[in-house]
């Protein structure tokens, strides 16, 4: 590895671990986000050698994809898993340019430009699967590039593109699609490739399936699942989600593949990249992070006068230009990294999720609504009803209604008959800001059943009291 792309690594490895080691110095010692909470646990379960989760609804087998959890259950600090590998991700798109064409000077600034973008940041910046998972299949695309040239280099293939199924499924099925249609030239080979990783995806799957059966569906998939259709759903300046790809750099890119010469590669990499969210959802509009790094970097480097030029703009001098392109993605990068900074949990959450966790029972079960779930059974370290991992979750649908019906319901006979039904002894809630005081759960607790034992602005926990009556303190 040459200085510079050393020193690229370096940088972004410490950009991208800036917003949680900033969080944890001035705002709250929690990790960012909700989810996390949940792969680290499942990260510590497998390290112990189990395979039973006993927090989560009631207690459900392990069903996770391991591959993910045992990376991060070899890092010495599990948050900044995602920040390395992003940084490696960094690196290797300077290989693949290189592999592709590019010049050395549009290599290194395609790599530079894939750190800043928003939404790369967002996956490199806190624990989640997705970031490792792309990092595996541009790793294969790399390989697959180098054979190219070099035969042996494709069987390193059959080392990370199966790694990709065995972290993200989804990214896995994406993966074949792009392999076999932009590796067409060596189709045999790829479609080859595509089935030992779908093999060995199933040698996992097909045990799990046989034993727990398929997963079931239920209507809490349209509040879980974010699959979203629509190009509205990646063109965000700060929207701080996977999707975020500011406009301008999506412009630079369109303008490469109508415009610039060449790159026929990358320019059917893009195309594939942009129709996938509008046919799949916008969980998978990290395929357009390299491609557009790659488009946009050379737009820059080598047609720029004429970028201006061909869009009437070049009465304004180019240095100009460049220099508020610079302060453009400069800005939109760190506006991205201080808003993830602030992700929650709040720090009022965090802390109403210790304060639990020191004043109830090791095998006490709180009610919350399923988004806090994982922090229910990660931070307070207590059982949960529900949490935001649907798939494969016991008596899914019938708790998704029963948890409805305790919160926005009005019958006290119903909502204890159901906090019963799950040995509830705690709730945790959340009250929103425009809740109806005389209808739902902020009207159920009104009654003697429910004693307040921690407030903190909105944040309310409760202990059910079973021998309580049905005589609610009147207010309505």
């Amino acid at each position: 590895m040459n200085k510079r792309l050393l020193l690229l690594f370096i940088f972004f490895f410490v950009f991208f671990s800036l917003p949680q080691l900033l969080r944890f110095a001035l705002y709250s010692p929690s990790i960012i986000g909700t989810t996390p909470y949940f792969h680290i646990r499942m990260a510590e379960l497998l390290l112990s050698g189990q395979a039973y989760d006993s927090l989560s609804f009631g207690g459900r087998y392990y069903t996770y994809p391991p591959a993910y959890h045992w990376l991060l259950a070899i890092s010495p600090l599990k948050y900044l898993l995602n920040p390395f590998i992003g940084a490696l991700g960094v690196v290797l798109l300077y290989f693949i340019a290189r592999e592709l064409g590019f010049s050395e000077e549009s290599a290194l600034f395609s790599s530079a430009l894939l750190g800043f973008i928003p939404g790369y940041l967002y996956l490199s910046g806190h624990i989640n699967p997705r970031m490792p998972a792309l990092f595996f299949l541009m790793l294969t695309f790399l390989f697959l590039l180098k054979s190219r040239k070099d035969k042996r280099m494709f069987y390193l293939s059959f080392l990370s593109m199966p790694i990709v199924f065995l972290i993200h499924p989804l990214v896995g099925a994406v993966a074949v699609f792009l392999v076999l249609f932009l590796f067409r030239s060596m189709f045999k080979r790829v479609a080859l490739l595509s089935l030992f990783s779908l093999s060995v995806f199933l040698l996992w799957f097909l045990p799990l399936a046989l034993n727990l059966g398929l997963p079931q569906y239920s209507s809490f998939y349209s509040v879980y699942v974010e699959l979203k259709t629509g190009i509205q759903y990646f063109i965000f300046e700060y929207g701080l989600v996977s999707d975020s790809i500011t406009a301008f750099m999506l412009l630079l890119s369109l303008y490469a593949i109508f415009k610039v010469k060449g790159k026929s590669f990358v320019k059917e990499w893009a195309i594939l990249a942009f129709f996938l969210p509008l046919l799949i959802g916008n969980r998978i509009n990290e395929q357009l992070l390299f491609p557009v790094a790659l488009l946009a970097a050379e737009v820059f480097i080598n047609h720029w006068n004429r970028f201006w030029k061909d869009i009437k703009l070049d009465f304004v001098p180019v240095k100009v230009w460049t220099a508020l392109f610079m302060l453009y993605v400069s800005v939109a990068a760190i506006l991205a990294a201080g808003a993830l900074m602030f992700f929650p949990p709040s720090a009022e959450e965090y802390h109403a999720m210790q304060w639990l966790s020191l004043h109830s029972p090791e095998n006490a079960v709180v009610f919350a609504d399923w988004f806090y779930g994982h922090w229910i059974s990660a931070i307070a370290k207590r059982k949960n009803v529900m949490d935001a991992y649907a798939e494969y979750a016991p008596n899914l649908e019938q708790r998704f209604r029963d948890s409805n019906k305790i919160l926005y319901g009005s019958d006290i006979n119903v909502t204890i008959s159901l906090l019963r039904k799950y040995n509830v002894s705690y709730v945790y809630y959340e009250r929103p800001r425009d809740a109806e005081l005389c209808s739902g759960f902020p009207y159920i607790t009104r009654y003697p059943y429910f004693k307040k034992l921690y407030q903190d602005k909105r944040i309310y926990i409760y202990k059910v009291d079973y021998l309580g009556n049905s005589t609610p303190v009147p207010i309505c």
